[in-house]
């Protein structure tokens, strides 16, 4: 199992140097987790912060590398990607998902240690790893309908609606100011007579499509995550 893989490894206290080379040394913090204010906001190495994902911010732990939190009154633990900053020292500010995995609530103490390189699978394995505890541990805001077809729609792929126009030339003004990787993805799509609606065929899960809307959705308002046909 993934804990009993990970607690394996030897932990001991020493000097906070955060050294992504050292992966033996075991820090005492404070866990937290972020407000919703920041949900679609840039963090500071660029990424667009989900609370849906696995990362964290810390105050000098550096940016992509891999950590393991444990709570101390729970023994639970995850693995979080460093990926933002975080003023406080003796803090690891984490999205709400990673907290709530292992039952943070408000301000508990955990301890972290760093990962050597090759935890990006395992994290990302995360998702269906947790979603049981996510269910007991913290307050959810999914139904009972979204939880029994959720395993349903695990393989359904989504595309991006980015807006609707009256005329061609509205629709290639408005690709044309799509990322020159997106525009040869875009499609137009005639709603009725004289609405058109321009598609991004990405073929995404869900939560990557979710993410790619956040990025976009500074340039175009109307863009929606809609399921592929």
């Amino acid at each position: 199992m993934l804990l009993a893989l990970l607690v394996a490894v030897p932990l001991t206290l020493r000097a906070q140097n955060y050294n992504v080379n050292d992966t033996v040394t075991e820090y005492h913090v404070k866990g937290t987790y972020y407000h919703d204010k920041f949900e679609g906001r840039k963090t500071a190495c660029g990424e667009i912060f989900d609370q849906n994902l696995f990362t964290a911010a810390h105050w000098k732990i550096k940016m992509g590398t891999y950590v393991l939190v444990t709570n101390k009154n729970t023994g639970l633990q995850v693995i979080v990607k460093v990926n933002d900053r975080c003023p406080k020292r003796g803090v690891i500010d984490m999205s709400k998902r990673a907290a709530r995995s292992i039952g943070i609530k408000g301000c508990q103490p955990v301890t972290m240690r760093i990962l050597p390189e090759g935890y990006e699978a395992m994290c990302e394995a995360q998702d269906a790893l947790f979603d049981s505890v996510s269910s007991r541990l913290s307050p959810h805001t999914e139904t009972e309908k979204e939880t029994s077809s959720s395993a349903q729609t695990l393989e359904q792929k989504y595309n991006l609606a980015i807006g609707t126009v009256e005329n061609h030339g509205q629709a290639f003004e408005l690709i044309s100011r799509l990322p020159k990787k997106y525009q040869e993805k875009a499609i137009i799509n005639t709603i009725e007579d004289n609405i058109l609606t321009i598609i991004l065929e990405v073929g995404l899960p869900k939560k990557k499509a979710e993410q790619l809307r956040l990025e976009l959705k500074y340039k175009f308002k109307e863009c929606q995550v809609i399921p592929k046909e």
